[in-house]
């Protein structure tokens, strides 16, 4: 839709419904707004990798390749 045709639709409304109007185009507004804002957002707030960043936090046991005594019955 074209600014003109919208400015046409717009006089057509009554001016006692102006204010209902300019309410739904401020909604309208913040509403992009808040999408512009909360996209810019998500790309400043992108975490990147970071190697080693979780060094220390697990262990592993010294017998980790061996087979428990359970399951050696099962192996050939």
């Amino acid at each position: 839709m074209s600014y003109a045709a919208l400015e046409q639709k717009l006089r057509l409304v009554p001016e006692s419904d102006f204010d209902f109007v300019s309410q739904f185009l401020d909604l309208i507004l913040s509403r992009n707004s808040k999408r512009t804002k909360t996209k810019k957002a998500e790309k400043s707030q992108k975490m990147y990798r970071q190697p080693g960043i979780a060094k220390g936090t697990f262990w592993m046991a010294d017998d980790f390749d061996e087979t428990p005594d359970c399951f050696k019955e099962y192996m050939p």
